[in-house]
């Protein structure tokens, strides 16, 4: 009999820890949660990470981890409150390739939402099975969006789980000894640099590795690791004080502020701040993830053609952008615009990975982008700035999105 009601307690304690309530914590943390986007030579990266200060010279300090700004070029981050965005690009400042961590300082682009709160870092001991909770961006999830980047790539996934063990140990190909965090809330590809928290609310790690052998088993660098590495690096830590007892700190100044006139995805995508390649690649990659199902294609890109007195508007698919799409007065031509100045098959725009490139296809009289003639057959790099000019009078101006 007591062998039983023993084993009748551990289950109620087991169903009550899952059934543990993070509204609170997802309330206090998910606005300073970021999804990074960052330009490599064969496409693109993406992962998670934080806000965790502000720099002496202005902008938010983001920590996310090595490997994900690691051979990186220009780097993106999203933060999503209600349906506004804001897009902050980012400039490394440090970096640990032993702890796998990196700080960025992010200068905003185009705002739509009031600026993500810090959040502390609390490097107390931790207590095997305590509750923890994930926050980031797993790429499975984005299978569910389609086969185009929407809003939702951009809203957190929260999991929850519980500390399995403290461990000293390194990362794969690292020779220096770091405080680990051993956890079980669950992780997948995406979910890189996203923090791990506890019931208050507070980063207790950063989320790095899942066990390839072992189901269920998650490792973090812990907020130890964290503090020496931005004391290391001369940045500032914002550590937390007092005890949690169970209950979330209260919400920082500013965290619970709506949004005023919140800035819409499409106004985002068509911001001239954000560079529309990056974008544009960031689409690829959701869409990259994904399984074959067909679904309905979304507008990519939207040409504005302003000819003869005449102006008109043409949306175009990214799969369509990755075959080239070809712009011209010919019935072959996918885009086709009526004027003796445009050759049949006069510009060519396509999507090479992370960058829009156009090429002009040996037209009669030619392609000017921003001012400069283009040589023929020879690709250039276009973005929400550019301006073409097709045969001296057939202008056409390039925006993100529908």
């Amino acid at each position: 009999m007591l062998r039983l009601l023993g084993a009748l307690f551990g289950l109620l304690c087991a169903a009550s820890a899952a059934a543990q309530d993070f509204t609170a914590v997802a309330r206090l943390t998910d606005a300073s949660v970021g999804r990074i986007f960052v330009d490599v030579p064969r496409g693109m990266k993406t992962g998670a990470g934080m806000v965790f200060g502000q720099g002496a010279g202005g902008g938010l300090l983001y920590l996310t981890n090595y490997h994900v700004v690691e051979h990186g070029g220009d780097i993106a981050v999203f933060f999503k409150k209600g349906e506004a965005i804001s897009i902050y690009s980012g400039t490394v400042l440090a970096v640990s390739p032993e702890k796998d961590l990196a700080a960025l300082r992010l200068t905003p682009e185009e705002i739509g939402t009031p600026p993500p709160p810090p959040l502390a870092i609390d490097t107390r001991r931790l207590e095997k099975g305590e509750a923890v909770v994930a926050i980031g961006y797993p790429g499975a999830a984005d299978a569910t969006m389609g086969r185009d980047m929407n809003i939702a790539a951009f809203e957190t996934t929260l999991t929850g789980g519980s500390v399995s063990r403290v461990l000293m140990g390194s990362w794969r190909g690292a020779s220096a000894e770091i405080e680990i965090v051993q956890h079980t809330a669950p992780l997948s590809p995406g979910n890189s640099g996203g923090p791990l928290l506890d019931q208050c609310g507070r980063v207790i790690g950063v989320n790095t590795m899942i066990a390839t052998d072992v189901a269920g088993i998650y490792l973090a660098s812990s907020a130890g690791t964290i503090a020496e590495f931005l004391a290391e690096a001369g940045l500032p830590v914002q550590t937390a004080r007092g005890g949690c007892g169970g209950t979330p700190a209260a919400v920082p100044s500013g965290a619970s502020a709506e949004a005023e006139g919140g800035v819409p995805l499409w106004m985002i995508l068509g911001g001239t701040g954000a560079s529309l390649a990056l974008i544009l690649g960031a689409m690829a990659v959701a869409a990259g993830s994904r399984g074959s199902e067909p679904a309905a294609p979304r507008v990519a890109l939207t040409l504005t053609i302003a000819a003869g007195g005449s102006r008109q508007r043409r949306g175009i698919g990214r799969a369509s952008l990755q075959r080239g799409v070809v712009i011209g007065r010919g019935g072959a031509a996918e885009v086709a615009i009526d004027s003796p100045r445009i050759s049949r098959e006069h510009l060519r725009l396509t999507l090479e990975g992370r960058r829009l490139m156009a090429t002009d296809l040996g037209s009669t009289n030619g392609t000017v982008v921003d001012g400069k003639p283009l040589p023929p057959n020879q690709p250039r790099q276009v973005g929400e700035a550019t301006v073409l000019v097709l045969g001296g009078e057939v202008e056409i101006r390039l925006r993100a999105g529908s």
